[in-house]
């Protein structure tokens, strides 16, 4: 996150520093955890590590790191000891006041360096932060996230977030990128990675992309669909973040008849893939969502309808997650009306069997919550965190800058109990900002 973010949407005025050195030594090196966000008095998502190098850049084993935290918050353990690879960590539970707090790593012969969290109220939702990207055309526009995390870290960064170009709706451009990161809103390709990761081997675009990490054979697959003259459902891999695979053709129909393809891997032989049938594209009066089952991810059944549905709209893009801790299926989803994709919304919905489905009566998000989502809530993401009961979102959106759509992507931590909450009763609210902006022509282009 850059100063100017941390000014803008950090819950107190305090000066914002990325990290410092104190001149004794050469420095440690950050190897994961700064600049995150989080609730006060709780603990952050990622731990704090640093990585200790000799002057060669060898890792150094065996070294003492002391741990201090300021603002009232607690690091365990207090000391840690850099295993083979130079790295020691820490847990960061941080102070009880909202705002920018800071932790401090030494070690002797070494330099101070000093880590920045940003603190949200402990029971309340994080802010809405629009962050930026550096994509290959250049604009920094982008639409459909997908967040995956490997346990491993690969390319120096265990925390990746697969997303397509959309310089002012230009479907063009609209190739699957990907982002590596340490936190939640500090992005950037992986060493030795060229974005995009995929391109058409023919004429149209690519889209949706979905990523999913197999822990038992250290793989990322990433789907995805091109559209051309049908919808081609195609797979990507990769062991390190870096190289990929040749595309593999998994799906195919006929055009947005399998439109935003979300995957769920339960164990080597059961995976699950939802997707969107919307027949003829934004026109579409209706929607209605499909799944196709498979023992490898691969070779899929043929689609069956699923109950899950919003009332007053359809659906358009989805993202589905198995939450082992809750032992159900969670739903993120953009809705539509008929004749447009301009989605003014984003809802959730549970299900145990991922066939019948619990939907909510309000949005998570609805257009105008931030200014660069005046007017379009897109196709976003999420991961939850047993240990904080905390969803973190990250959203993608729209505001219309004539003569064109201008599409950015943004980062929120919330209560997994707050959302809940806020999605389960009527809100007049929430329905007053789903009307469009006077002036505001419907997005007739499906992305």
């Amino acid at each position: 996150m850059t100063c100017a973010l941390m000014i803008a949407y950090a819950l107190a005025s305090a000066a914002c520093a990325s990290h410092g050195t104190e001149p004794s030594g050469p420095p440690l090196v950050v190897a994961a955890g700064d600049q995150q966000l989080g609730k006060a008095d709780a603990h952050l998502g990622t731990p704090i590590t640093v990585r200790v190098v000799d002057a060669t850049g060898t890792p150094q084993s065996g070294a003492v790191v002391t741990w201090t935290a300021g603002d009232d918050g607690i690091a365990e353990p207090a000391t840690s000891t850099t295993d083979a690879a130079g790295e020691a960590s820490t847990v960061w539970t941080l102070g009880p006041d909202a705002g920018v707090q800071h932790l401090t790593a030494s070690s002797a012969g070494y330099a101070n360096i000093r880590f920045s969290a940003t603190a949200a109220p402990g029971d309340g939702d994080g802010p809405i932060i629009a962050f930026p990207l550096t994509t290959f055309d250049g604009s920094g526009q982008v639409v459909h996230p997908d967040f995956v995390e490997t346990p491993a870290p690969w390319a120096g960064a265990p925390r990746y977030l697969v997303i397509t170009p959309y310089r002012n709706g230009i479907a063009a451009f609209e190739n699957p990128s990907i982002f590596a990161g340490t936190g939640t809103v500090s992005w950037a390709p992986p060493d030795g990675v060229t974005n995009p990761i995929a391109t058409p081997s023919t004429g149209g675009y690519l889209s949706d992309p979905d990523a999913v990490y197999l822990p038992d054979q250290n793989t990322l697959r990433i789907y995805y669909r091109g559209v051309d003259a049908g919808n081609l459902i195609q797979m990507i891999s990769t062991t390190d973040g870096v190289h990929f695979t040749d595309p593999k053709l998994v799906a195919a129909g006929s055009n947005h008849t399998i439109v935003s393809p979300t995957v769920v891997r339960r164990s080597a032989t059961d995976w699950l893939m939802w997707s969107v049938n919307a027949n003829v594209g934004c026109t579409a009066n209706s929607t209605f969502v499909e799944l196709r089952k498979s023992t490898d991810g691969i070779d899929w059944s043929p689609p069956q309808a699923v109950t899950l549905s919003q009332k007053g709209y359809s659906l358009w893009h989805i993202d589905v997650q198995w939450i082992p801790s809750r032992n159900e299926y969670w739903a993120l989803y953009n809705v539509k009306t008929g004749g447009s994709c301009t989605t003014p919304a984003l809802y959730m919905a549970t299900s145990r069997d991922g066939v019948t489905w619990k939907s909510y009566k309000s949005p998570v998000l609805a257009r105008g919550a931030i200014h660069e989502f005046a007017d379009v809530v897109y196709r976003s993401t999420f991961s939850y965190d047993p240990v904080s009961d905390d969803i973190d979102f990250w959203y993608s959106g729209a505001r219309y800058q004539a003569p064109s759509y201008v599409w950015r992507a943004a980062y929120q931590r919330r209560p997994r109990r707050r959302v809940f909450e806020s999605i389960g009763w009527e809100s007049r609210s929430a329905m007053a900002v789903l009307m469009p902006r006077e002036g505001v022509p419907p997005l007739l282009d499906p992305p």
